[in-house]
């Protein structure tokens, strides 16, 4: 129950708040199970034991599967920009999640899950600085 806890706040960086709006507890396990992430994995990632540019694959596809069935990536791996702002218009958070949006649809990894993890991390990284 912690790590999966855990990986929705992970993966609620996309836009600080993402897991009150799509990402349920339902989606987050399902893809932690369909991609066979385990806890251990996760947690050696938040505790730095494994650094984020080491992430595994799996980890990396699990990102991409929650992002793509909370309707915020296509299968393709191209970010739904389109459906992230609209979730976020009219909020505080709007004009911070428009440009950091702008910023990280711009990732390319080797891959789609690669690249789903890739723009994740850099949205962590833009949170991080504001």
């Amino acid at each position: 129950m912690r790590s999966v806890f855990a990986l929705t706040l992970l993966l609620s960086c996309l836009a600080g708040i993402l897991a009150q709006h799509a990402m349920t507890k339902e989606i987050v396990e399902g893809c932690m199970k369909e991609n066979g992430v385990s806890a251990q994995d996760l947690s050696d990632l938040q505790t730095g034991k494994v650094k984020p540019e080491n992430a595994k694959d799996t980890m990396k596809c699990a990102t991409q599967c929650v992002l793509v069935k909370s309707g915020f990536m296509d299968a393709s791996g191209k970010l739904l920009t389109d459906n992230i702002k609209k979730v976020y218009s009219g909020s505080p958070l709007q004009a911070q999640v428009d440009k950091d949006v702008d910023k990280c649809s711009q990732i390319k990894g080797a891959n789609a899950c690669d690249t789903a993890y890739q723009m994740l991390t850099c949205f962590h990284g833009e949170i991080k600085k504001a």
